[in-house]
């Protein structure tokens, strides 16, 4: 049990300090200290312990806790200055700190708050847009994309953003809305981005992270765009929907191939799981096709056998894929997130394509029965797919001391 604690306000009057001699005014030199916490813990054998500790000593151990992916343990430093030190200088670069431990643990709403915090409380341009842009990106990770769009519109106003600073700002904005399901808008957004990286690099974006980010996250809703199209009879319909379908299929795979093409580890990764995950879910999605109504149970589930042999091409192709992304991730040493889902996914698909290889007439309707299974457990693309890239923030460092005296 924690009990009270006492505040200790240091007040050191000095005269002179080690070997320099200082003229004496006859006034002392007052210097204010950082108060310091004394915790007082009884033990079960009812003896008092001691522990005392000021802002400086707990920001120190958040930084190693940082450093070291430690992040609860970050979080729980950080905190503690802000609940016992709420008027050192320590906090406003403690907002900060904790905000980017809680984004890396996902709890975005808390980290997005404590850097919203960070920015109102800025004294500099420089701080109030660090605070600004984490905000943002957790704004668009909690789903709260009318918050995010109306931060982003103020940004992109703002005349001291470079033109990569609007690349990403136009990248959330696509983002949000997306989100929002505005499409159209979230498409002249990633374009204008586009732009804005090519002119902050100068043409130059071989391994831009932004630019890898912006060609993936449009391969989302294309991708999106063509699972949403549904395969109905009659058969002119279909042929439609179809071909509606495939072009939304071409322009997902077109932009996480450009996305692939950057050359950004992370992003190179991702886009290859999901190049694969595009081929795996049109065959899932054309073999829940609408089947005509005057098929009684067997026929249709023979169809459905005879259907996944038809499209096999589709998994072969997501196979080699899937090879080739585990491949290029072994060459550039990548290990995340997406390294793992397409080792999971490759495994998988080897055993889908081996028992479609063994087809058999005679066992068809048993085939079709648990291909339909499948099917209904398959993969659907959320309409937040977007992963959380590595954070491009970096803890800040700890603030100078301004207080004008020696310790």
């Amino acid at each position: 049990m924690r009990l009270p604690r006492l505040e200790l306000l240091i007040i050191v009057f000095l005269v002179g300090c080690g070997a320099t001699q200082r003229k004496d005014t006859g006034k002392p030199t007052t210097v204010e200290m950082e108060p310091m916490v004394v915790e007082v813990k009884f033990g079960e054998d009812g003896k008092p312990s001691m522990k005392a500790f000021d802002a400086q000593s707990l920001f120190e151990a958040g930084e190693a806790a940082f450093k070291a992916k430690k992040y609860d343990e970050c979080d729980r430093q950080y905190a503690q200055i802000l609940e016992d030190f709420p008027k050192s200088r320590y906090v406003h670069v403690s907002l900060y700190n904790r905000g980017l431990c809680l984004e890396e643990m996902g709890q975005h709403a808390l980290a997005g708050h404590h850097f919203e915090r960070h920015a109102e409380l800025a004294t500099t341009i420089q701080d109030r847009r660090d605070g600004q842009f984490r905000w943002g990106y957790n704004l668009v990770k909690t789903g709260d994309f009318a918050r995010a769009l109306g931060l982003y519109e103020y940004l992109l106003k703002e005349k001291d953003l470079t033109p990569l600073d609007r690349a990403e700002c136009l990248l959330r904005q696509g983002i949000a809305r997306a989100g929002l399901s505005r499409l159209g808008l979230a498409e002249k957004s990633l374009e204008a981005a586009v732009t804005q990286v090519n002119i902050g690099t100068g043409g130059l974006t071989q391994g831009n992270d932004t630019l890898a980010e912006i060609h993936f996250v449009r391969g989302e809703i294309y991708q999106r765009l063509s699972h949403e199209v549904p395969l109905k009879l009659p058969i002119e319909q279909m042929e439609g929907d179809l071909a509606d379908k495939t072009r939304f299929f071409r322009k997902s795979q077109r932009n996480y191939l450009n996305a692939l093409n950057v050359q950004h580890p992370y992003w190179a990764t991702a886009a290859g799981l999901k190049l694969g995950e595009l081929y795996e879910a049109f065959y899932r999605d054309v073999l829940n096709a609408q089947v005509p109504e005057d098929f009684d149970e067997n026929t249709t589930l023979f169809y459905v056998a005879e259907l996944r042999k038809k499209l096999q091409p589709l998994l072969e192709h997501s196979l080699s894929i899937y090879e080739r992304n585990m491949s290029m991730s072994q060459r550039i040493g990548a290990d995340n997130e997406w390294v793992k889902e397409t080792e999971s996914r490759l495994e998988r698909l080897r055993v889908l394509i081996e028992e479609t290889e063994k087809l058999d007439p005679d066992k068809a309707l048993d085939a079709a029965s648990k291909a339909k299974d499948e099917v209904d457990e398959g993969t659907v693309v959320p309409e937040d797919s977007i992963s959380k890239p590595p954070s491009k923030a970096a803890a800040k460092p700890a603030p100078a001391d301004t207080s004008g005296g020696e310790p």
